[in-house]
């Protein structure tokens, strides 16, 4: 090799024309000898491929080329060598041989990426496209190979579309060149890979010369004219041209082809046409969802694959779904989920989520087992799978049985990978799953599982994750689950609407805080009852069962309400409160008040950090504002809302205007036989009372005897209050007042 290397620099142009044709030869092998990875033979060969040597010279030094690069090693180190841009020099020749062999080159080097971006920077698309019209279909053909790589390239893509290049390869499916059709429709849907060219497809008169081809009798031309559909159908102006030009019936025949590639790319087509929803009712009309069905059945992986995502499309369409189910076909989809192949797995999740926009369809979804199918394909690796699976669990979802079903899965770990894909890198993950939850967590059980296995951590985890851009998504799936789980709510918002209902098993920790960056998850109540005593602030749970002083309170608070007006209910229960957590305060007193050290003693004496909410005689504003709501919650007095502040601050808002007392959700009168608490002092509030002690006994109202509240005005507030609990049990505050603001922190 190093004595045909000497002779290239021969000045005889016979001994120079025939060292380089020795040096082709010997590429030819089928493995490349260590010598020819040698950077002195690149370098040589290279050098022969200048403009100014004999075209024989320039044919086998390109030969050569086209050989060494079938290593994917030295694609790269031709380019280095300056191999590419001396090819492209070439390309104008007017030795045909030397163009075939150019050509060639070009076709081997730029199955490398970085090559494919060396073609645009040395100018070699333009001279490449001319290469379309040369005489010899070698030539076009290497060009054409040398095109389909390129156009690989999105601003290659952009540069052919400049250059006028896609209208060329329009022009050449109109030429009599049977042989070079495929190649010619695989270059065009590379290039459609470009909006702009899509935009432009049917402008420049692509439509008609694809259509011929999509009813040629070769095979090859029908799969790559079908594909280039499917490129070009890209938006819904595009599949109107497509219908209007006459596709459809051509590609419905091609689905009974005897060609397997033939009709899955006539499926894949027909999928990406059908988007558009007057296709769809023309497709319908014609019967081919009936053939779809039985195509997805198909031994061949890539019919089922397509003719599933053909179906897909069909399925946005109200009248296909309800075929779907007047044939019972969902099962047939369903099965498509115990697949291995991905593509495949997506389009029926996709059909699945298409399919369960309506009500009857998700109830036949759930009972075929769609939810923990769905679940089940959430292990599979692939994003995309992921996705699509999620969105059809989050569609399913909307139904009441899909929600139900959720629990009796025993299959735990699917559920948990459901919220870790909330903190997938995948943005349509994320989103699809957290969309998911959401849904899942109308069901109370649901809600209360998802927290325990750290769904609510991986939404906030969501929404601070600015590479997403799911602040609000996160934001909203969290309310929806925390409506679910109120201790929860109450301890990242610090706030309980009036339609969230306080019951057996809510506890209130405190506040999570501003910093949410730090939060590991929420303690469940056995996690917080196993925690030794320590000097960190109690734990107020709430139960209806086993708080008796709690049961006590609102039958006294129910006692005669019905009798009484809005404000008057309000005075009585804020009264009863008051009474029930030391009694009403004097504001300048506030600071003596002091509840921490009998709530310590009563930590102490329970040995525990959890607290009954009736165990508490001396509260403070968040202890009787959250009795409060209890209470009412309890009784059926609404709407009351429970805002938390800073400084141990918390309040209720209720709208006179709109107070409902609800009979039939007041405690029964059995209630009433249920045991007491033993009797204790209580100072009872209220204007008339305000500091008269009473002894309350085992069956006794917490009120005076002949307790009334006192007449209050009949006009209703203008605006939404804030109940006084300390100072004046039951005054009304007006939200938007001095008087409120002063209520809800202290003075600076």
């Amino acid at each position: 090799m190093k004595s045909l290397i000497g002779l290239t620099s021969s000045k005889e142009i016979s001994i120079k024309k025939a060292a380089a044709a020795c040096i082709a030869a010997s590429t030819e092998l089928a493995e490349i000898h260590p010598e020819m990875r040698k950077k002195e033979l690149l370098e040589t060969v290279v050098s022969l491929l200048a403009v100014d040597e004999p075209p024989e010279v320039q044919d086998e030094a390109a030969f050569t080329v086209a050989n060494l690069a079938r290593d994917f090693a030295l694609k790269s180190d031709i380019r280095k060598a300056g191999g590419i841009k001396a090819l492209v020099k070439l390309l104008p020749s007017t030795d045909p041989d030397v163009k075939k062999n150019v050509a060639l080159a070009l076709s081997s080097l730029l199955e490398d990426f970085t090559n494919r971006s060396e073609i645009r920077y040395v100018n070699g698309l333009a001279p490449l496209l001319e290469l379309l019209g040369a005489d010899f279909p070698e030539i076009q053909e290497n060009t054409l190979m040398s095109l389909i790589l390129s156009a690989e390239d999105h601003a290659n893509r952009v540069e052919i579309r400049k250059l006028n290049g896609v209208k060329r390869l329009i022009d050449m499916l109109s030429q009599d060149l049977p042989e070079l059709h495929h190649w010619t429709l695989t270059c065009l849907s590379k290039c459609l890979e470009d909006t702009e060219t899509v935009n432009i497809f049917p402008d420049i008169g692509g439509l008609p010369p694809v259509l011929k081809m999509l009813s040629s009798e070769d095979v090859r031309n029908k799969r790559n004219a079908s594909l280039v559909l499917s490129k070009a159908a890209k938006t819904d102006r595009n599949q109107n041209f497509i219908r209007d030009a006459g596709a459809l019936p051509i590609l419905i025949a091609t689905l009974g082809h005897a060609d397997f590639g033939a009709i899955s790319h006539a499926a894949m087509a027909l999928g990406c046409i059908a988007k558009n929803e007057l296709t769809q009712l023309e497709l319908n009309k014609v019967g081919v969802l009936d053939t779809l069905i039985k195509l997805i059945a198909h031994e061949d992986v890539d019919i089922c694959r397509q003719a599933t995502f053909a179906l897909s499309s069909l399925c946005l369409n109200a009248k296909a779904r309800l075929k779907i189910k007047t044939t019972e076909s969902i099962g047939s989809i369903m099965r498509l989920l115990t697949l291995d192949d991905p593509q495949t797995l997506v389009n029926a999740a996709e059909c699945i989520a298409n399919l369960a926009e309506d009500t009857a369809n998700r109830l036949d979804i759930v009972k075929l087992g769609g939810v923990t199918a769905l679940l089940a394909v959430l292990s599979k690796p692939e994003t995309n799978v992921q996705a699509s699976a999620c969105l059809a669990i989050a569609r399913c979802m909307q139904e009441g049985e899909a929600r139900i079903s959720l629990t009796k899965d025993k299959k735990v770990d699917n559920i948990a990978k459901l919220i870790s894909l909330v903190l997938s890198k995948d943005v349509s993950v994320a989103r699809n799953a957290a969309y998911a939850l959401s849904n899942a967590a109308q069901y109370e059980l649901n809600a209360v599982m998802f927290c325990q296995m750290g769904a609510i951590e991986a939404l906030l985890a969501l929404g601070k994750d600015p590479a997403k851009s799911s602040q609000k998504f996160s934001h909203d799936a969290l309310d929806k689950l925390l409506n679910y789980h109120l201790s929860a709510k109450y301890w990242l918002r610090n706030e309980l609407s009036s339609d969230n209902l306080i019951k057996t098993g809510f506890y209130d920790l405190g506040s999570a805080g501003n910093n949410l960056e730090n939060i590991t998850g929420l303690p469940s109540l056995v996690e917080l009852k196993s925690i030794p005593l320590d000097k960190r602030r109690e734990i107020i749970t709430i139960d209806h069962e086993k708080d008796s002083q709690f049961q006590f309170l609102c039958q006294a608070a129910s006692q005669n309400l019905s009798s009484y007006t809005p404000r008057q209910q309000i005075r009585q229960i804020a009264t009863i409160v008051s009474a029930a957590m030391g009694g009403p305060v004097e504001p300048a007193a506030l600071s003596e008040f002091s509840f921490k050290f009998k709530v310590s003693e009563l930590k102490l004496k329970a040995e525990s950090n959890v607290l009954l909410i009736g165990q508490i005689a001396t509260g403070t504003f968040y202890h009787r504002a959250l009795l409060f709501k209890a209470i009412c919650d309890k009784i059926g007095l609404g709407p009351c809302h429970l805002v938390r502040g800073d400084y141990n601050r918390a309040w209720n808002v209720v709208d006179v205007r709109k107070l409902e007392f609800v009979k039939e959700r007041a405690p029964s009168a059995a209630s009433g036989a249920k045991k007491m608490p033993p009797s204790r002092e209580l100072p009872v509030g209220g204007l008339a009372s305000a500091a008269t002690p009473v002894t309350v006994q085992s069956g006794q109202s917490v009120l005076p005897v002949g307790w009334q509240p006192p007449q209050e005005p009949i006009e209703f507030p203008e605006e939404v209050t804030i109940v006084d609990l300390m100072f004046e049990p039951g005054r009304l505050i007006g939200v938007s007042s001095s008087e409120a603001i002063a209520y809800k922190s202290p003075a600076p």
